[in-house]
């Protein structure tokens, strides 16, 4: 058996059990000469700690016994951590163990940690992404697994998101246990997204169950879309870029006109993705949102659903400009469109993309209440 020190975020037993397999016992220890700091980058907390040498200070934590592949995976989850041995501090005394220190230079340094900072914003999300990373970790490797945990992260969050606030169900089968058997279930490519094959059954309508089926499905997170809509000017913003999935298809022009969208980055709302996409992509700040339909746009063959907004915003003739992130490749232009031309645009095709057109219809709906509220008509 080997002794790891455990500092941080594998103190929550949850998530040591979807790393390990199990909850071993848990000694409790201290290190002396370190503080825990919370990772960041881009002034943005990541949500686990780093060990900084600090004189004087005192590191709390937990030892426990690994086997030799438990202690494999630890490994391939400390990603950007050299372990080292180091003397810790019990009730029964001093004892060697493995600990986990950062890289130099990996990540910037912020705010102490603690562990019950951490635990309500972040058990939740970090655990399922545990579960998930060590099963990809298995299937693709530790390497590719760290190099997707981003996505890894998104999709976890969109779990929860799923189990919290699930679709209405009314007209809908009333789903009982052992109405969906997955035989299967296997990850046949992950990079940016992921693809899984299923091996299922499920149950029929007319009773029994169905053949076995094989099924694909193309995994991505949760994303979302906003349409700005200046209700004094009677105009919304659109914005233009190049798109891989027409391109695909054959479509001789790929650049495609779309409201504003995007991920939903973990330990971020919806509502909060939506503000920062309207600033990031178009540099504009949206004053108010209104919720719109939250939809799956492909749920034959996408794990993906929208939540859609229109977004009340100041839309003078200078808004329209140049956006997008440049160290994720962006280029970005924004159109300022009158309401009319906007469902023109429908009409036509040219908003040939589903959260638009949805968009689009939803504020035709609210438009005139829109307005009454702005005091223009």
């Amino acid at each position: 058996m080997q002794p790891h020190f455990f500092y941080g975020t594998l103190c929550h037993p949850p998530l040591l059990e979807a790393v390990i397999g199990r909850v071993p016992q848990l000694v409790p220890a201290r290190l002396e000469g370190f503080a825990p700091h919370e990772a960041c980058r881009e002034g943005q907390g990541l949500g686990f700690p780093i060990l900084i040498e600090t004189p004087g200070a005192v590191t709390r934590g937990v030892v426990a016994d690994l086997t030799e592949a438990e202690a494999e995976r630890i490994a391939w989850y400390e990603d950007g951590y050299d372990a080292e041995i180091r003397e810790l501090e019990t009730g029964a005394g001093s004892r060697e163990a493995k600990l986990w220190l950062p890289q130099a230079d990996r990540w910037e340094v912020g705010a102490e940690w603690t562990l019950g900072d951490w635990a309500p914003k972040w058990a939740a999300l970090k655990t399922e992404a545990a579960r998930l990373f060590i099963a990809e970790a298995q299937a693709v490797g530790p390497d590719a697994a760290n190099a997707r945990y981003h996505a890894i992260l998104v999709r976890a969050a969109s779990i929860l998101r799923a189990r919290a606030a699930p679709m209405a169900q009314d007209l809908r089968r009333d789903l009982q246990d052992g109405d969906i058997k997955i035989d299967a279930q296997q990850t046949a490519y992950a990079k940016f997204f992921a693809v899984e094959d299923y091996k299922l059954e499920h149950r029929l309508f007319a009773g029994g169950m169905s053949a076995k089926l094989d099924r694909a499905a193309f995994v991505s997170g949760d994303a979302s879309v906003v349409l700005p809509y200046d209700p004094v000017r009677d105009r919304v913003m659109l914005i233009e870029q190049i798109r891989t999935g027409p391109l695909a298809r054959g479509e001789p022009n790929p650049w495609m006109i779309e409201a504003i969208a995007g991920r939903v980055d973990p330990g971020e709302t919806p509502e909060e993705a939506a503000l920062r996409e309207a600033g990031e992509e178009a540099g504009i700040t949206i004053a108010r949102l209104i919720e719109a339909p939250r939809y799956y746009p492909s749920p034959g063959a996408k794990s993906e659903f929208v939540y859609s907004y229109i977004g009340i915003a100041d839309l003078p003739d200078e808004a329209a400009q140049l956006g997008g992130k440049a160290d994720e490749h962006e280029d970005i232009r924004a159109h300022l469109v009158p309401f009319e031309r906007l469902m023109t645009l429908v009409a036509t095709g040219e908003a040939g993309n589903a959260p638009l057109v949805v968009l689009a219809l939803w504020l035709a709906g609210q438009r005139a209440a829109l307005q009454r509220m702005a005091g223009v008509a």
